[in-house]
């Protein structure tokens, strides 16, 4: 997804990218997982994450947890969010992942690796937004999905 058309590299706000994560959620570690926006137009975005060596989502008999791509794609969301709001001067709006819909785990990930996220807007009415997301590993697709996010709107 590498080289979305984006207008919005910089302005006064100070909204250019790449941007680390967290300017743009509100999370913390350890549950910030992305690493940083990379892209962004108007209905789709492309961030980054470096798969945790420890934390609530990797398994000693398991590994990384399918749980932990879900909560990718939602940060990813978030911070799509958080630079919009930047980009605008105005606070991030109040999101929460309210669906998930065809999940797949395609792939596993290991320790260390780093993971594009890819989401495209599908479809939007009034508070809802549905999201597709691909998450991409240095072999190909790890996982895909739809996310269901309701944003309270200003």
């Amino acid at each position: 997804m590498s080289g979305l058309q984006d207008s919005t590299k910089s302005n006064s706000a100070g909204a250019s990218l790449p941007l680390p994560a967290r300017l743009l959620v509100p999370h913390r570690p350890p549950m910030l997982i992305i690493h940083q926006l990379l892209e962004r137009n108007e209905d789709a975005a492309l961030a980054e994450a470096i798969v945790p060596t420890e934390g609530i989502f990797l398994d000693s008999q398991a590994g990384l947890l399918p749980e932990y791509f879900i909560e990718l794609m939602a940060q990813s969301i978030a911070a799509i969010n958080g630079f919009d709001a930047r980009k605008e001067n105005r606070p991030p709006l109040i999101g929460y992942l309210v669906g998930i819909d065809n999940f797949s785990w395609i792939d596993r990930a290991r320790p260390g690796e780093t993971l594009q996220v890819s989401l495209k807007k599908t479809f939007e009415f009034q508070a809802v937004t549905i999201m597709e997301g691909r998450v991409i590993g240095p072999n190909g697709l790890v996982a895909c999905g739809e996310l269901k996010v309701w944003e309270e709107k200003e």
